[in-house]
């Protein structure tokens, strides 16, 4: 393990704050189990494609609900890309996004990604450091400028195929009140893929995040670890991770290649 002073692209020095961001809300358990039964519907095929729903009435006595606690659950699906409401005609299951695998308005893990695009997911050149936060990465985590950190750097792969270069970054001080120090979490991580999964073990949950989209070229490190050429553009995704009650989980860099297929659900307009 090494020290050096962290900043969110691994370079030095700091830059000008970011806006204020607005910390995820948990979802009501209720909503949260209605929308994941629906979910799993459409996903298996018992709501077949562009198959209309039944009317919210029928379809909350069906589920043991009220009406507004479907609402919200189709709202969450509706967003998700999963259905769509026609003013004075039905909600239907819409065909087309049901066989989008990797879709970014789904927060979920690369091992997760990688399983849903019917890959195996896989680590190299795993390295986990420590080292203190520099005013703009301390801004992110929550945490003073100086505090310690823990980083997390590695190439996801899909079936031996590099998918993702990510570097993620964790307040040394949160893990510790948790029994994880960075030896302990290199350990964990080697043995499972998933920085999700570990982190759930010790009761930090990721409720959801926010996420900031842009195109990037890539460097000499950046090729070499995706196997690209430099130069070649890519789609950096630059996120904070929050619990339910609002408080940071980490921030993460990662590097998605061509090759990665990336989609978006664009409700609208209508």
């Amino acid at each position: 393990m090494s020290k050096q002073r962290a900043t969110p692209d691994g370079s030095a020095g700091s830059s000008a704050a970011p806006p204020a961001l607005v910390p995820i809300r948990p979802p009501r358990t209720l909503v949260a189990e209605v929308t994941a039964n629906l979910r799993r519907a459409i996903q298996t095929g018992a709501l077949s494609l562009e198959t209309e729903l039944p009317a919210e009435p029928e379809l909350a006595r069906q589920l043991g609900v009220s009406r507004g606690t479907l609402r919200a659950a189709i709202a969450t699906l509706e967003h998700e890309g999963l259905l769509t409401r026609h003013q004075g005609v039905g909600t239907f299951v819409v065909s087309h996004t049901t066989r989008l695998r990797n879709v970014l308005n789904k927060n979920y893990g690369i091992s997760d990604l990688v399983r849903d695009i019917g890959g195996e997911p896989g680590t190299l050149g795993l390295t986990v450091s420590t080292s203190t936060a520099d005013d703009d990465l301390a801004e992110k985590l929550g945490i003073a400028p100086g505090d310690p950190v823990v980083i997390v750097a590695r190439v996801r792969t899909a079936d031996g195929v590099p998918v993702a270069r990510t570097i993620d970054f964790l307040s040394a001080r949160v893990l510790e009140q948790r029994g994880l120090d960075a030896k302990r979490l290199e350990a964990q991580i080697q043995g499972n893929h998933s920085l999700y999964a570990i982190l759930r073990e010790v009761g930090l949950t990721v409720d959801g995040g926010i996420a900031d989209l842009r195109a990037v070229t890539a460097n000499r490190d950046v090729a070499s670890a995706l196997r690209v050429k430099v130069g070649v553009p890519l789609l950096l995704l630059s996120q904070i991770d929050y619990a339910a009650r609002g408080d940071v989980v980490l921030y993460s860099d990662e590097y998605l290649p061509p090759h990665l297929p990336v989609q978006v659900w664009r409700k609208g307009p209508s």
